[in-house]
């Protein structure tokens, strides 16, 4: 039986809210923040693992170990947060899986450069794109910066909001099934669905914050971060294509308004350039963006001064970008991710009221 009706009033508005929380929010940096916690343990176990064994079966266990413990830590609060509250148990998963979003996050951070590059202020631009890009930084000119916010803004809106609404989505169903057939109890239904969904969007956040420390192509790291980086891969893989597709709807609504985005091109490129990247998943929103704005994307990198030269992302009539392309990016991603927390939503609602 489907739950009660004010438990599926809180479901149909967990997800938005938690979206609506971190982009008003996501500008917020602090020492407790869930991901910082998560990132110190992981650091920890990999320093006790590296100097272990730098091989892949270590990057194995590393990978292993700190997605389990990561794990138990948030079941462990989730169950204890339960124990003294089950609404103290629902806001603590909406403030975790808030913080696993990144819509807010991105805009700021975005706009900071944005707002550098039109006053001129390429040495503060500069000095800001570390929080969005990991490239070499110190001899951008402003199109090479506004090239690295438009990658950066459009691979996140895959990693920082479709994935994490996929793999809620996906947990949440786990946590259907797993209370019709552990739970005779109906108003414990929307808890299981909550702690799986936030469950699994733990897993997965963990599994990408993995590959944002080891998953590189350098000496230190090339057989013990391998795992990481094809796990990131593997588990983005269903989700980026789907956002894709949220991107290209978002980018026909703009364009009916609009005329800065051109919803055939962005289609086109899709098509053409999806597969222009060292990544399976990365090029599949980078070339959405290219084509809704006519710019090229790739090209020539550095990262710790080594070059990394990577397909262009684009047709050859299309321009370089500049601090618009910047503006434009972020209304994709807005767009794209108001469509993503509502139709994930109305997934998990419509299983959850079938079943």
């Amino acid at each position: 039986m489907p739950p009660s009706f004010f438990n599926f009033i809180i479901l149909g508005l967990f997800f938005p809210l938690a979206f609506i929380i971190e982009f008003y929010s996501g500008f917020l940096k602090y020492k407790l923040h869930p991901l910082n916690i998560m990132g110190r343990i992981a650091l920890y176990i990999e320093m006790r693992l590296y100097t272990f064994s730098d091989k892949i079966i270590s990057g194995i266990f590393f990978n292993v170990i700190t997605i389990l413990v990561i794990s138990a830590v948030f079941s462990a609060a989730g169950f204890i947060t339960f124990y003294i509250s089950p609404p103290l148990f629902s806001i603590f998963s909406l403030y975790i899986l808030a913080s696993f979003l990144s819509a807010g996050g991105l805009r700021h951070e975005a706009l900071k450069i944005y707002k550098m590059l039109k006053t001129g202020d390429i040495d503060g631009a500069r000095e800001n794109l570390p929080s969005l890009a990991g490239r070499d930084n110190k001899n951008l000119n402003p199109s090479e910066i506004s090239r690295a916010v438009v990658e950066s803004v459009s691979e996140n809106t895959g990693d920082g909001i479709g994935s994490v609404a996929f793999y809620f989505t996906l947990g949440g169903i786990i946590g259907l099934l797993a209370s019709k057939k552990y739970s005779d109890v109906k108003s414990l239904q929307i808890y299981f669905i909550i702690f799986f969904g936030v469950l699994s969007a733990v897993i997965y956040k963990t599994a990408n914050l993995l590959d944002s420390i080891v998953g590189y192509k350098n000496k230190k790291y090339e057989k013990f971060g391998k795992f990481s980086a094809r796990l990131d891969d593997a588990l983005n893989f269903i989700p980026f294509r789907i956002t894709a597709l949220f991107m290209m709807l978002s980018i026909f609504i703009l364009s009916i308004t609009l005329n800065n985005f051109k919803n055939k091109s962005a289609i086109l490129s899709f098509i053409k350039f999806r597969k222009n990247h060292p990544s399976p998943n990365g090029g599949q929103l980078e070339s959405v963006t290219a084509g809704a704005l006519n710019i090229k994307l790739g090209g020539v990198n550095y990262y710790g001064g080594v070059e990394s030269r990577r397909p262009v992302i684009g047709f050859e009539n299309y321009n370089q970008p500049d601090a618009e392309s910047i503006i434009e990016t972020i209304r994709i991603m807005e767009v794209s991710s108001i469509i993503i927390a509502l139709v994930y939503t109305a997934v998990l609602l419509i299983i959850v009221f079938r079943l």
